[in-house]
């Protein structure tokens, strides 16, 4: 995965097989007081239950902080994933990168 800070923005470009370890690149950021998070799916063709529950558990332990966190240029392969586990309540499943990082600002 690789992490960008852009704006006070922090932006993790997700590959699916490292989903597993999101938490624990996010982590760092939050505990130095950074508190926007921006998950860039481009890389992203294929979830699987372990990838959808570290998301989630991401997503919840960012707002759980204080933070904000959304998710950008998601296919539409992996927007169906959300949408059939009703995970678009949690993610605006339609941004592009820039709509994203204001959207966590």
């Amino acid at each position: 995965m690789q992490v960008i800070e852009n704006d006070a923005v922090i932006v993790v470009t997700v590959a699916e097989d490292q989903c597993a370890a999101l938490w624990k690149t996010v982590e760092p950021y939050l505990e130095m007081g950074k508190k926007s998070v921006v998950l860039d799916f481009t890389n992203v063709n294929f979830l699987n239950s372990v990838n959808i529950a570290a998301i989630i558990s991401t997503r919840n332990k960012v707002v759980a902080g204080g933070g904000k966190i959304a998710v950008a240029e998601v296919k539409d392969r992996v927007k169906s994933v959300f949408r059939v586990l009703k995970l678009e309540r949690l993610f605006d499943l339609n941004q592009d990168l820039a709509h994203a990082k204001l959207a966590v600002k």
